[in-house]
């Protein structure tokens, strides 16, 4: 599961824009469990990722910014430079607390989490690729009239796209069950 915020640094005085960069945290909530079936309730229990129906195991959630500066060429032209996107994500992962487990148990939870791990850094990577897009969309914006004319609709026309990015995400999911089709659900028959 992933969700997009949108934060547009709008940086009109900024000297040069950097690269597309993108950072990324993981974060981690507590589960307990000796069995799988105790370990899948204490995720269900415990994990921070909900939507209204249910509660997830993982998350990846990125927050793009973007900068750029509008500089008038003329009176009643603007010039777009210095287009900047960055991507931050945090991937939010249970931890299971410390404790002797029965050895099929303890190889399935760590299936189960590589598998949801690596699912979740495919998040972070279509990240990283949708700010490289972006930026490069940003860049190539052309623009008509002032600048103070174009600003609002710079704004209106990055909001539109980072909505897009936002669909990505949500058909990755889909496409995966959240991750279920690559192995991100704990095998329940394991004892």
């Amino acid at each position: 599961m992933r969700g997009i915020w949108l934060l547009l640094a709008l940086t009109p005085l900024a000297l040069a824009a950097e690269p597309v960069s993108s950072t990324v945290r993981e974060q981690h909530y507590l589960v307990y469990g000796r069995t799988i079936e105790e370990i899948r309730r204490s995720i269900g229990e415990r994990s921070p990722v909900r939507n209204a129906h249910s509660a997830f195991g993982g998350a990846t959630e990125t927050h793009y910014s973007a900068s750029y500066r509008l500089v008038p060429v003329a009176e009643t032209q603007c010039l777009l430079k210095d287009a900047a996107v960055k991507a931050e994500s945090v991937v939010t992962l249970p931890q299971l607390a410390p404790g002797t487990l029965p050895p099929a148990v303890s190889a399935e939870w760590r299936r189960y989490y590589l598998a949801l791990r690596a699912h979740e850094y495919q998040h972070v990577e279509s990240a990283r690729a949708s700010a490289r897009v972006a930026q490069q969309w940003l860049a190539g914006l052309q623009l008509s009239g002032p600048c103070h004319a174009a600003r609002p609709r710079v704004r209106a026309a990055i909001e539109a796209r980072i909505r897009m990015l936002d669909e990505r995400d949500r058909l990755l999911d889909s496409m995966t069950d959240h991750g279920r089709s690559q192995g991100a659900e704990l095998d329940l028959r394991i004892r």
